[in-house]
C-alpha cells in the first residue's frame, strides 16, 4: 500500500477530479502510464530545463539539435522504461500515435528555444522541488519549472489553444506563489508559456507560429486571499486522505471512460460499458 506524504497541485486537481483515482493509483499502487500527451509535455520540458541549464553556465541558449536531442531522449526513456498509456484506438496505430507525439514534442522545443528562450535573462531557480508548512498535517511541494527575471514561469504543452481566462483559474500559480514566499522569493507574478501544436495558424496574427506550434505568454497573477484559500482546500484533502475519503468523481464526464481512465476495469463505481 502506498502512503501519501505531500500535497501537491497534481494531487489536488486529481482529488477534484476522482479521488476514487487517487486510491487505485496513489493507495494501492496500481500505476498506470499517462498517455502520449503527457509524455510529450514531460519531454518537451526536460528539452527546456536542459535550454535553461546551458544559458545559465554560459550565457547563450544552446544548439537547437542540443536541444531536441534532451527532448528525444527523455520521450524514449520515458516510452520505454515507465510506458505509456494507448486507447484501443490508438494500439491500432501505435506507430504513428508515437511518431506524432515525438514529433511534436521536437517542434514544441524548437520553437521555445528560438523565440522564448533568448528573452530570458536573469534565471534564479530551475526545476527545483520546494516545500512549505502550510500547518494542514502534510507539506506542500511543488517543483517550478524555472523562476526567471522575477517571474514565476510555467511551460505548458497543449493540443488546441487554451481557453481566454484559463490562466487566472488554475491552481497552479497559487501553488507556486506561496511555496516561493515560502522559501524566500517573495510573492513573484506568474506567466504560462503555452505551446499548442495546431495544423493551420491561430486567426491572432500577433501569436508566434512557427513549426506546426503557436506559441503565446499568458501572464496572471495571486493574491494572499487566493493563498489561504488554496491552503482551505489542502487542509480539506489532508483530512480525506487522513480518513480514507476517496468518493468516485462525477460519473458523466469525459475523464470517467475506459478512454481516458485506466482505472474503468477494476473501479467499483464505474457503471459503463467496459
Amino acid at each position: 500500500m502506498g502512503k501519501i506524504l505531500e500535497i501537491t497541485q497534481s494531487l489536488l486537481n486529481a482529488m477534484a477530479k476522482c479521488p476514487a483515482q487517487v486510491y487505485y493509483s496513489r493507495i494501492k499502487d496500481l500505476r498506470i502510464p499517462p498517455g502520449v500527451a503527457a509524455r510529450k509535455g514531460s519531454s518537451v520540458h526536460k528539452g527546456a530545463e536542459h535550454i535553461h541549464r546551458v544559458k545559465v553556465a554560459k550565457g547563450i541558449e544552446p544548439p537547437e539539435d542540443e536541444a531536441t536531442d534532451a527532448t528525444r531522449d527523455e520521450y524514449m526513456r520515458l516510452i520505454k522504461e515507465e510506458g505509456v498509456f494507448l486507447t484501443p484506438e490508438e494500439q491500432e496505430n501505435k506507430s504513428e500515435v508515437l511518431n506524432e507525439g515525438l514529433n511534436e514534442a521536437l517542434s514544441a522545443v524548437k520553437v521555445y528555444r528560438r523565440h522564448i528562450a533568448p528573452t530570458l535573462k536573469e534565471i534564479a531557480l530551475i526545476e527545483e522541488r520546494l516545500f512549505a508548512d502550510i500547518g494542514v498535517g502534510l507539506p506542500l511541494s511543488g517543483k517550478p519549472d524555472v523562476i526567471v527575471d522575477a517571474t514565476n514561469t510555467d511551460l505548458k504543452t497543449s493540443a488546441k489553444r487554451w481557453v481566454e481566462g484559463t490562466e487566472h483559474l488554475t491552481l497552479q500559480p497559487t501553488t507556486y506563489r506561496l511555496l516561493l514566499k515560502a522559501n524566500g522569493f517573495g510573492p513573484l507574478p506568474s506567466r504560462y508559456v503555452i505551446l499548442s501544436s495546431m495544423k493551420s495558424g491561430p486567426k491572432d496574427k500577433s501569436l508566434i507560429f512557427d513549426e506546426g506550434v503557436c506559441c503565446e505568454i499568458r501572464s496572471t497573477d495571486r493574491t494572499d486571499a487566493q493563498e489561504e484559500k488554496l491552503i482551505n482546500r489542502c487542509a480539506a484533502v489532508a483530512a480525506q486522505l487522513k480518513h480514507g475519503d476517496f468518493p468516485p468523481g462525477p460519473p458523466d464526464q469525459w475523464w470517467c471512460t475506459p478512454k481516458f481512465c485506466g482505472y474503468t476495469g477494476i473501479c467499483k463505481y464505474y457503471g459503463g460499458n467496459p
